[in-house]
């Protein structure tokens, strides 16, 4: 991340690493990492740790970006790893950040978001004056943006499969119109950044031994492109049926 150089980020399964290297981490990185929703829960208070928002300036224009974290990570994640934290949606909270930054010059407001696509709608119905979500957790990948009132919902799939490009016209502190494009990312005929690829390489180094090593083979491709049913959801409830002895198995539409 440190070499893509994003601008911000907002959270989800980072802290499954724990909330003590979850700070480690944060502390040392160059960009900003966003949470409005990320309270203490002992005091019911923002988390000092993680900022509400960030100002930009493109184009002219003073941009303000506010995170929102994933609000259910103590169901989703093991809670017991971060007891100091607690989450959930805060819109209350959400609206006081947009009423904030706007009295501080903000002409564009944008919402960094891992609440999933769903929830997202929902709360750009309650909040107003976000004038875009960049949502993400549930993997869809939207040709167009949704709107939602004054509010454009932009869903970029998942695992680098699409990159979002969104130009925004803004004049007198309003979004006056958007272009958005989807951008598929065709692995196989662009060629990788040589400094993420070494990195890439030295981080697997240690594991090639155990990653190369086959386990069985198959007559067809075995994959798992969203959240729906694939080949290897089969292969994960066959095992399930044949080993267990189980009567129904499910497998969650979460992830592997």
């Amino acid at each position: 991340m440190n070499v893509l150089k994003p601008d911000a980020m907002t959270f989800h399964w980072e802290f499954t690493l724990g909330s003590e290297r979850v700070r480690e981490i944060v502390e040392g990185l160059p960009f900003a990492a966003l949470g409005q929703n990320i309270f203490d829960a002992e005091w019911d208070e923002p988390a000092e740790l993680f900022p509400p928002y960030e100002f930009y300036e493109r184009g002219g224009v003073k941009i303000a970006v506010i995170g929102q974290a994933f609000p259910y990570l103590p169901i989703a994640n093991p809670g017991w790893m971060f007891p100091e934290y607690s989450f959930g949606i805060r819109d209350e909270h959400m609206q006081a950040m947009v009423d904030e930054v706007r009295s501080q010059g903000a002409e564009l407001v944008v919402c960094l978001s891992h609440n999933g696509f769903d929830v997202d709608k929902k709360m750009a119905g309650i909040v107003k004056g976000i004038d875009v979500i960049l949502s993400g957790h549930t993997h869809d990948a939207l040709p167009e943006p949704v709107l939602v009132d004054e509010t454009i919902i932009v869903a970029s799939g998942s695992n680098g499969k699409f990159v979002s490009r969104v130009d925004l016209n803004v004049r007198d502190g309003r979004m006056m119109g958007f272009r958005h494009k989807l951008i598929p990312i065709l692995s196989d005929v662009i060629e990788p950044d040589k400094e993420v690829a070494a990195i890439i390489d030295e981080v697997r180094a240690p594991y090639e031994d155990a990653m190369s090593e086959v386990i069985g083979t198959s007559d067809s491709l075995l994959y798992r492109r969203g959240n729906f049913n694939g080949p290897w959801d089969d292969v994960i409830c066959d095992a399930l049926l044949s080993e267990r002895e189980a009567d129904i198995a499910l497998s969650p539409g979460v992830r592997w």
